[in-house]
């Protein structure tokens, strides 16, 4: 019995493991677009480029948040959340009113694919 349910737990995940990488390959490809979210004209991994570097990002926030900073940069930095204080701090910009990030013209869906794309990062 033991068997037959690790059989079935197994060929449930090879059938749905694409499903759990599609939003991340429409993340990759959103992200790498210089036209819709040009993210690639600040951001990179491994080094700083104009905005700070991505590498690790998705250690250091939740997905909601890359989420909510994707689609309200400003009110994500109003309202100063937890994790929106840890990023001030560790950039130095305690003290800032807004963001230097501008915020893409994103769907929240577009923003979510983006999000789960950086959350391997």
């Amino acid at each position: 019995m033991k068997k037959e349910i690790f059989a079935a737990t197994l060929a449930m995940g090879l059938v749905t493991a694409p499903m759990a990488f599609a939003d991340t390959a429409k993340g990759e490809a959103l992200f790498n677009d210089k036209g819709a979210a040009k993210c690639p004209v600040c951001h990179a991994f491994g080094k700083k480029v104009v905005g700070p570097d991505l590498n690790g990002v998705g250690k250091l926030h939740t997905k909601p948040w890359i989420v909510k900073w994707l689609t309200d940069t400003q009110g994500t930095w109003t309202a100063n959340d937890p994790e929106t204080a840890d990023l001030k701090k560790r950039q130095n910009k305690e003290t800032k009113p807004k963001p230097a990030h501008m915020t893409p013209k994103l769907t929240e869906a577009q923003a979510g694919d983006i999000a789960d794309f950086l959350m391997t990062k």
